[in-house]
Order: structure tokens, then sequence, then C-alpha cells
């Protein structure tokens, strides 16, 4: 018992070097303890579950819904809408692979994924790769990790507004799939800069905020009808779904110039999502 407990141990993503992690409450340094890992300057702990740091169990605001939503039945049922787009875009690798081409391809990249979600696309990048991934949901970490076998991967509960991570430490981030509804996705972009080395790219995507307004009830002018679709049809739930009409109008490319000058912008998926590269300031 204690020699499998013992390998257990070592083989947790947990044991090795700790330098890039910090405490999102005081900045200082983590540590291992016997929970999990603990800040060494205010003492706050934070535990390890099944190889995943959870630095923020519970989220709030925007992201208390979208966790609420991929913790929840509804997740499942919606992602036949999402297969279908990727089907429409030449299968899920090949549409995937319109935002991961902008990605360095330089070995050993140290990369961070905020929002990581079931890390269907963790298995195509280099082995060599070392991979921090943060979420918010706990089912879809869950989900993430046997996706990491063979990998040097890290996973973390947490929020993109506040990652528990010392400044410039990554070559490169990606994002795919939540910027549009971080509670606050320009504080968010800052933090995925500060986290990054000066020259490192950033990469992220999601859908088009207007997207609904391509749907059938804003041309007949009866916008109720694509609620219900979005709502009930497509399964995002009623929450989800005030929260897109929310953001409806947010200017993703304003908020990355502020941040990164000269940032690129691209569409893809036939015009439902958009694609920002930008390079960290030096």
């Amino acid at each position: 018992m204690a020699t499998d407990s013992m390998q257990s141990q070592a083989a947790s993503p947990w044991t090795g070097d700790l330098r890039a992690f910090r405490c999102p409450s005081c900045s200082g340094d983590l540590a291992a303890s016997d929970a999990g890992l603990s800040c060494v300057g205010c003492g706050t702990p934070y535990p390890i579950r099944d190889d995943v740091l959870i630095v923020k169990a519970w989220s709030d605001e925007n992201n208390r819904v979208a966790q609420d939503f991929y913790d929840s039945p509804l997740w499942p049922r919606f992602r036949f809408w999402e297969k279908l787009t990727w089907w429409c875009n030449g299968g899920e690798k090949r549409a995937r692979n319109q935002v991961l081409r902008h990605l360095p391809s330089q070995p050993g990249l140290k990369l961070l994924d905020v929002a990581v979600g079931d890390g269907v696309y963790l298995p195509w990048m280099p082995n060599d790769w070392d991979v921090v991934g943060v979420d918010v949901s706990w089912t879809q970490l869950a989900a993430c990790r046997p996706r990491t076998q063979g990998k040097t991967v890290r996973l973390i509960q947490g929020e993109a507004e506040n990652l528990p991570l010392h400044n410039a430490q990554f070559d490169a981030v990606l994002s795919i799939g939540a910027f549009n509804y971080f509670n606050d996705p320009e504080g968010s972009l800052r933090e995925m800069v500060r986290a990054t080395r000066p020259g490192g790219t950033i990469v992220i995507s999601d859908e088009m905020p207007n997207l609904t307004d391509r749907m059938i009830g804003h041309k007949l002018g009866v916008p109720a009808l694509d609620r219900w679709i979005v709502s009930r049809l497509m399964h995002l739930g009623d929450p989800f779904t005030d929260m897109v009409e929310r953001y409806r109008d947010l200017d993703v490319r304003a908020i990355a110039d502020r941040v990164m000058p000269g940032v690129e912008y691209h569409e893809v998926w036939r015009g439902l999502g958009y694609v920002l590269v930008g390079r960290v300031p030096g």
C-alpha cells in the first residue's frame, strides 16, 4: 500500500518545479503541502483533487453561468450543434486547426491554455510542449485529464481574471470558446499578457458575439424565436442565452487592440467565429 501511494504521488504533475505558480491572493510563491499546495506568504491552501489544482472551485457572475452550464446535463445536449459546426467546416481537427495554426511551432513550447475545456486538441500538440490548462468547469477538466497522458500538462480549476501564475512564464497563450463571456474579457487578456514573455504569441478564438443576428428570427423581425431556438432547441438554457444577448455588441477587436496594438483579426468557420493573434509588447 505504501509503495502504491508513493508511486501515485510521484506520478502527480504537481510534484515538479512550481516556480511558475503564484498565489492569486497575495502573489506569493506556492509550495507543496499535505493537502496539495499552499502559499508560502499568506498560507492560503490550494487543494489538489484528481491531479487538478483547485484555485477557485466556485465562480460568480458570467463565469458561474458558464460553470453551471458545462457542469450540467445541458452541455452534452448542446454538443450536437458544436459537432455539426465542425462537420460543416471539414471536421473538428480541420476546423480547430484554423485557430491552432497561429501558435508558434517551436520545440519545447511553454503554452498556457485559458478555458482548456475537455482538451480535445491536446493529443494533436507536440509531446515536448509544456502546457498549463485553466478552466472553471470541473466536468470539463475531468474530461480533459485522460487526454494529458504522455504529455506535460498541469490542470487548474480557476478563472482567467486572476491567473495563479507569475509574470512572463509562457511562450504562448491559447484561448478557444470562452473570451466573449469572461467576467472581464479585457482584464482576462491583460492577465494572459502578464503571464507571457515579451514577444510571445496570444491566440484567442470564439464565436461572433452577434452570431444570432444571422438566425431566422432576426431576419423575420421576431428575435424571440431565436431566443427559443438558442435556449431550448440548442439547449444553452436561459441563463446562458441571457448572457449571449447581453454581450451581442462586444467589440473584441477594440478590446484586443487596447492591450496588444496591431493585433491581427481573422474570421473562421465560414464567418461564425473569429481569431485574434497578438504579440506581447517588449
